[in-house]
């Protein structure tokens, strides 16, 4: 086999390997790991590089309208009611055009959630969220949370 022959063989392989390899899978966790971030570290704006105008929450929290902007003040909410809030994505997992992430939230609560007043207790919770993706951007997110295990750790229901 000549040399010419062999460097077109790797040249298609190559080729092949970039048509085929989930780069935009990289760049869906990525992206995905910005919207944990804006949460987190209380920036909303980071949003817009993440969720579609039109995003779609499944299901939507209590008094929530539709839409990526909708969402946006809901941030500082969390942000006030949960100090030192911090979210750690423990797995992402990608497939097709979904991303779904399990991930530990974490902090204390220190005003009022749910209805139950702040005892300043800490928590630690499961949720898992399946984010499905369209031109790079977040049009619909499925998610849900231990928010049960998280008010018994709270002390909600304590007398």
């Amino acid at each position: 086999m000549s040399m010419t022959r062999i460097a077109r063989a790797i040249a298609l392989g190559a080729a092949m390997q970039c048509i085929y390899a989930p780069a935009s899978a990289t760049q869906m966790s990525e992206t995905v790991k910005l919207f944990y971030q804006a949460i987190s570290s209380n920036q909303p704006d980071l949003l817009d590089q993440v969720l579609a105008p039109e995003w779609e929450d499944v299901p939507l929290h209590p008094g929530q309208k539709a839409g990526r902007d909708a969402f946006k003040p809901m941030i500082a909410g969390f942000n006030q009611m949960f100090g030192g809030l911090e979210i750690t994505n423990d797995d992402i997992i990608e497939a097709g055009d979904k991303v779904v992430v399990r991930s530990t939230l974490q902090g204390t609560q220190i005003s009022e959630f749910a209805g139950f007043p702040s005892k300043k207790r800490p928590f630690k919770i499961m949720a898992i969220d399946i984010l499905q993706f369209k031109d790079g951007k977040v049009v619909k997110t499925w998610h849900i949370e231990d928010w049960l295990g998280g008010l018994f750790q709270m002390g909600a229901f304590e007398k």
